[in-house]
């Protein structure tokens, strides 16, 4: 039996980079739709104070007098993160994870002490960086041309850049996305807690599984000229996020699926003059929260009935318990399904889905009704789940098959009674 694949789960390898997009004209402060509140363009706010002295022995950026600070490297980059800095990035290929990992490799924790704006992070297969607690950062390209400056992770568990509490948050004239174009679980941009974040000519590519992932959000976002393009899940996921978010002459293309919004309530989409992608079309057309003005769409795209056709195979035999972390349980919902025969491993849909966030919440969807949870990590091979009603709680293991590498992950879980309703979900890699 076929193993079943979902695209909403597995990239694949797409075709050359469109960089459409990339070489728009500068919009900020046009028609107030690139400016905080309509009226601050970022760029002549007033100036700063300077940047910090650099930690380790890495030189100093480049200052020039009216305080903006021009970098060629990732170090200097890092360097100069700081609440009202502006960081102008000289064009050339920047690669976030070579640098980050070195500083792993020596001395992270030295490194995270003497940086309170900036902190390194282990994932899944690598490390990322978190970029924290700064309000009024523009990190923009010296070029017009957004291709000149790209800025790329290469684990698939790391987001390109993460800003968590940056609040006036400005991104400009550059491309970001994963090395790789296979199978990712980072986004290319994750904001967190972030309070009123303008991106103008930027152009956004997968691998990533989101292009921007919103997690707890509000206030407003702004996108003029951007393109988002060939990510895995879709262009714009949102959890627990609301406010505006308007998008002028952007392109949201050639992704597998078409995001994910999860408990939402208070956020309005607006677009105007945007391109979007078959797959895109089915999800943003027809939301009840979506403006759109002037857009261009693809042909709606129908999804196969993943329930019905070609289920997962399920030999527990071949499985073997394994390490994981909260990375790993979080960057994607799981399927549930039950296992219909033993011997050949043929499985169905259930109907459940379970999702886990980084906060220490989660969500069980069984038959359209949800339930709320707790969970925390219990050791590097289970997790523990508490129900909100009811408190009952559940151990949460996960298994692989070692001898495929494209097989599904999957986790039982378990309330340690030993009567046979374990409930089972899978993760497709």
């Amino acid at each position: 039996m076929k193993k079943k694949t979902l695209s909403f789960f597995i990239g694949v390898f797409l075709s050359a980079a469109l960089l459409a997009g990339c070489n728009g004209k500068d919009t900020t402060g046009t028609s107030g739709r690139g400016t905080y509140g309509g009226t601050v363009d970022p760029a002549t706010e007033p100036e700063s104070t300077g940047p910090d002295t650099p930690g380790g022995n890495d030189p100093a950026p480049t200052q020039v007098a009216n305080d903006t600070v021009y970098v060629d490297n990732v170090a200097d980059l890092i360097e100069a993160i700081k609440p009202d800095a502006k960081i102008v990035v000289k064009p050339g290929d920047y690669n976030i994870s070579e640098y980050i990992q070195d500083v792993w490799d020596t001395d992270p924790a030295l490194w995270n002490k003497h940086h309170d704006h900036a902190e390194i992070r282990e994932v899944y297969d690598g490390v990322e960086l978190v970029i924290r607690d700064v309000e009024g950062l523009s990190i923009r390209g010296e070029s017009d041309n957004c291709a000149d400056a790209e800025l790329v992770a290469e684990p698939r568990y790391a987001a390109v850049m993460t800003f968590d509490a940056c609040d006036k948050l400005l991104l400009s004239g550059l491309t970001m996305g994963h090395t790789d174009r296979g199978d990712c679980w980072g986004s290319v941009i994750e904001l967190v807690s972030c309070d009123g974040v303008i991106l103008d000519n930027m152009d956004l590519y997968g691998c990533g599984v989101i292009g921007i992932n919103l997690d707890h959000c509000s206030d407003f976002l702004r996108c003029s000229d951007v393109t988002i393009r060939e990510c895995s899940q879709g262009p714009l996921g949102c959890t627990n996020s609301r406010g505006e978010w308007k998008f002028y002459n952007c392109k949201l293309i050639d992704s597998l699926s078409g995001g994910f919004f999860s408990e939402t309530p208070g956020l309005s989409l607006y677009f105007e003059d945007c391109t979007f992608g078959d797959r895109e079309t089915e999800n943003f057309m027809f939301r009840d929260d979506t403006t759109v003005k002037n857009c261009t769409w693809g042909d709606p795209y129908s999804y196969p009935d993943y329930g019905n056709s070609d289920p997962v195979e399920y030999h527990r035999n071949d499985l073997s318990m394994t390490t994981f972390d909260e990375n790993l349980l979080t960057y994607s919902g799981w399927h549930g399904f039950e296992v219909l025969n033993d011997v050949t491993g043929e499985t169905g849909d259930n109907g459940k889905w379970i999702n886990f966030y980084l906060d220490g919440s989660g969500s069980l969807h069984d038959a359209g009704v949800e339930s709320t949870f707790t969970w925390k990590m219990d050791g590097d091979q289970s997790a523990v789940i508490t129900m909100d009603q009811g408190s009952e709680q559940y151990s949460v293991t996960l298994y692989v098959d070692q001898t495929e590498q494209t097989a599904p992950l999957f986790i039982e879980l378990s309330d340690g009674s030993n009567n046979g309703n374990e409930m089972l979900f899978y993760q497709d890699m």
